[in-house]
């Protein structure tokens, strides 16, 4: 590729060593933001619920570090109990220090408890173990989904842990745009009143980097919603001068296998950067079955997306189907991935068998861009011309 056709290039953040991550951990549960320190915020005899969300990587060490923290408050080991929404990928081991371990169960109501009415006059029902506890310690990612927008540790609260009705309303609402318009990346803050409602003002966040966490957050609700909005606004967001003819997306890390979420939401972030009518090439090793949605663009043959998928918002994935006939509607798309090469020409997208093709394409084109982890970007254009 000539040096005048690379427009601009984003690389994720690296992150901390093991070593330099217990410190900061420790440190932000010392010194959170507007709260006292974990320790102060526990007694002897308290229940204590770990809500963690699905995506955080490398549980067990974080889960030995908060441990340790309220045993040395005085909290009995068999009192710390973790509860989980659906939707982590790879199995983990929390070890001994955790007394009790759920899966959250959206669908039935013996699970679940009543807790309050929000001001814009949403019923919530959280998971009964969370709203029985002492003390509630919600733990989650901060990172900006291209689909769905910011999360955090307020959002495995609400609506992870929520009933399915609730979660089916997340699953249908698109707060963000499709290719070619700007983003929406103000958080929902229906997910911070319900964990005041709650009682869980003490929150961990964890900014993600692609060799390790960039950063640990901790303290009130509202505290650590906003610093983490500042650390993604620093650390996962692309600004470049313009779109590019070709954009070379990176999709999905090293931690464990590519979700089909994240491919749809790493080729949205692509769609955000390329002109119109140009080219996406997505490097992925995303696989797994289709859901609903997604099966019905790789039977549409020539019929028009929107036709298909008129009817059938119900679909658990028809969020990834709208989106991913948005982004085929704007660019033509190359992808390496796991998915067989058949199924991939049946969604309308070019199969890649090596890595090196993007070269080839890279070498054709008279601007690129190139995006790491484009499932977790931001992105800002300077020319906000929206095409």
């Amino acid at each position: 590729m000539a040096d005048e056709a690379l427009v601009d290039a984003f690389a994720a953040p690296g992150g901390m060593s093991a070593n330099e991550a217990e410190a900061a951990l420790r440190d932000a549960l010392e010194r959170p933001t507007g709260y006292p320190p974990l320790r102060q915020i526990v007694v002897p005899g308290d229940r204590v619920v770990v809500a963690l969300g699905p995506d955080v990587a490398n549980p067990r060490f974080l889960l030995d570090v908060v441990t340790d923290v309220l045993e040395g408050a005085g909290v009995e080991a068999d009192a710390i109990s973790l509860v989980e929404p659906a939707g982590r990928v790879e199995p983990f081991d929390a070890g001994p220090r955790i007394g009790a371990r759920e899966a959250h169960d959206p669908a039935t109501r013996e699970k679940l408890a009543y807790l309050a009415t929000t001001e814009k006059g949403s019923r919530v029902y959280l998971n009964r173990t969370l709203t029985d506890a002492d003390v509630a310690l919600p733990i989650g990612l901060i990172r900006q989904d291209p689909l769905t927008g910011p999360h955090g540790p307020w959002s495995v609260v609400y609506p992870d842990l929520s009933d399915e009705a609730t979660r089916d309303v997340y699953r249908r609402s698109h707060r963000d745009a499709p290719p070619g318009r700007s983003p929406r990346y103000l958080p929902d803050d229906e997910g911070v009143e319900v964990g005041t409602l709650l009682g869980a003002h003490f929150q961990i966040g964890l900014v993600p980097g692609s060799r390790g966490p960039v950063e640990f957050l901790a303290g009130r609700v509202d505290a650590v919603r906003d610093a983490g909005m500042a650390a993604l606004d620093r650390t996962w967001t692309f600004r470049p001068e313009s779109r590019a003819e070709l954009v070379v997306a990176g999709v999905g890390g090293a931690e464990g296998p590519t979700s089909l979420h994240e491919l749809v939401a790493g080729l949205t972030t692509a769609g955000r950067l390329v002109r119109r009518g140009g080219k996406i090439v997505a490097l992925s090793r995303a696989g797994g079955p289709l859901g609903p949605s997604l099966q019905r663009l790789a039977s549409a043959g020539d019929a028009e997306a929107r036709e298909v998928l008129q009817g059938c918002e119900a679909d658990p994935d028809h969020l990834l189907g709208k989106m991913l006939a948005h982004v085929l509607a704007w660019a033509d798309v190359y992808l390496l991935s796991r998915l067989d090469a058949q199924l991939v020409e049946d969604l309308s997208m070019v199969p890649l068998e090596r890595p090196e093709e993007a070269i080839k394409l890279a070498s054709r084109s008279d601007s690129c861009l190139l995006v790491d982890r484009a499932d977790r970007v931001r992105v800002e254009l300077a020319d906000r011309d929206e095409a």
